[in-house]
């Protein structure tokens, strides 16, 4: 590859001249083959994984309707075709204060051929109807109607569900996806408590979905302490403490946390953090939609764009590009701040010049401030597992620290 030097103008004194940033670039012919190639390898690899992986685990619906209504005050057996746009109707309604559980199995696929597909905890959602969208960390889920309505369940790809609880489309309709999540969703009534109930008839669902809510109802997964998950994305079961710090354990999914980290984008700002990677998620480049399976620690800016710097397995240090995906290919930039697998297994240290990185990766007119930190981990693509922890983060700016981890 070509690398060619960015440099942002000289401050007016030495102790705010930041770091020269190396970014590399190719050639726009030279990436497309690179890219095909890519691709191909991608494509290979998920027909065989496909072939290779064992048949699903049939889930009889009507016998665990039938189950569930033995406790529950009403339970609905309910198809969801990944092709249509939210939202389908359960034929449930509630009032407010009703509790309302899913169980849900089944695959949204955007490629089936390659498995390529999210299964209910990454893409299903649910509401009562005009309510807002509600998501569970898995297949399985328990919420309280916060309204009096219809109870609607939706696929959420290849949508983004907005803050304001719609959901957008990019280049790809919902038509083209194929699969469907079935869910049974029960109205508990006003003596019956999901939790013990479900535990209850665990015993006799082989489908364990019953195990899997008593479980969750019993110890709730929630982001680390002081995080929040993405808005944008799931809440995928993905992020724990640590002794260290915070823990990623990634498998066949996406996740991102995040928190407030506020501190002007000076010329002298930089990023220091220590993590160690376990597992890279990925054998090809990244810098495709079918192979963008990776690790990072990212920065928002006030812009509602944001920098992440990624482990990749192949591509080299200092190669930025813009993210490959729906939706985020217009928000989000990646730029490689270690490569290879030499390190895996180790605790490494990095420290990076955000500006000097933002001009050499995005470019183009400056943010003021940096407004929060994030972990992302994905593994979705190539049904990969993305294993790491992150150790002490902290936005350093002369004397100023701002400690986020």
């Amino acid at each position: 590859m070509r690398s060619a030097t960015t440099i942002i103008p000289t401050p007016r004194t030495a102790a705010e001249r930041p770091s020269r940033v190396e970014a590399y670039r190719e050639a726009r012919l030279r990436r497309l083959g690179r890219q095909a190639v890519t691709i191909t390898r991608a494509v290979r690899a998920g027909r065989a994984r496909v072939r290779a992986a064992p048949a699903a685990a049939s889930v009889d619906g009507k016998a665990m309707r039938n189950l569930i209504a033995e406790e529950a005050a009403e339970a609905r057996l309910v198809e969801i075709p990944a092709d249509r746009r939210p939202w389908s109707a359960t034929g449930m309604r509630v009032t407010a204060g009703d509790v309302v559980t899913w169980l849900a199995w089944g695959c949204a696929y955007l490629i089936r051929p390659l498995g390529l597909g999210a299964g209910p905890s990454l893409g299903l959602l649910g509401r009562v109807q005009g309510g807002p969208p509600q998501m569970s960390a898995r297949e399985t889920f328990t919420f309280i109607a916060d309204r009096d309505g219809a109870i609607e369940l939706g696929g959420r790809f290849p949508g983004e569900l907005q803050p304001d609880g719609s959901i957008t489309v990019d280049r790809v309709p919902f038509r083209v996806m194929r699969g469907q999540f079935t869910a049974v969703v029960a109205r508990w009534g006003s003596a019956t408590g999901p939790e013990a109930a479900l535990r209850m008839l665990a015993a006799r669902d082989p489908s364990g979905l019953c195990a899997v809510e008593a479980a969750r109802l019993a110890d709730p997964p929630q982001a680390p302490q002081g995080w929040e998950h993405h808005p944008l994305l799931g809440r995928e079961d993905v992020y724990r403490a640590s002794p260290d710090g915070i823990a990623a354990d990634c498998r066949h999914s996406n996740a991102i946390i995040r928190r407030a980290a506020e501190a002007p984008l000076t010329p002298t700002l930089r990023l220091r953090w220590s993590w160690r990677v376990d597992e890279l998620p990925s054998r090809l480049p990244e810098d495709t939609q079918l192979t963008h399976d990776y690790l990072s620690v990212a920065l928002e800016f006030d812009d509602g764009r944001d920098l992440t710097w990624q482990w990749s397995c192949a591509l080299p240090e200092g190669f930025a590009y813009r993210c490959p995906l729906e939706h985020w290919r217009h928000r989000e930039t990646h730029v490689v701040v270690r490569s290879g697998t030499a390190d895996v297994g180790r605790w490494v240290h990095e420290d990076r010049p955000v500006l000097a990185d933002h001009q050499a990766a995005i470019g183009g007119s400056v943010p003021a401030r940096v407004v929060r930190t994030w972990l992302l981990s994905g593994s979705l693509f190539q049904a990969g597992t993305a294993r790491a922890e992150f150790g002490r983060i902290e936005l350093i700016d002369g004397e100023r620290v701002v400690r986020v981890l």
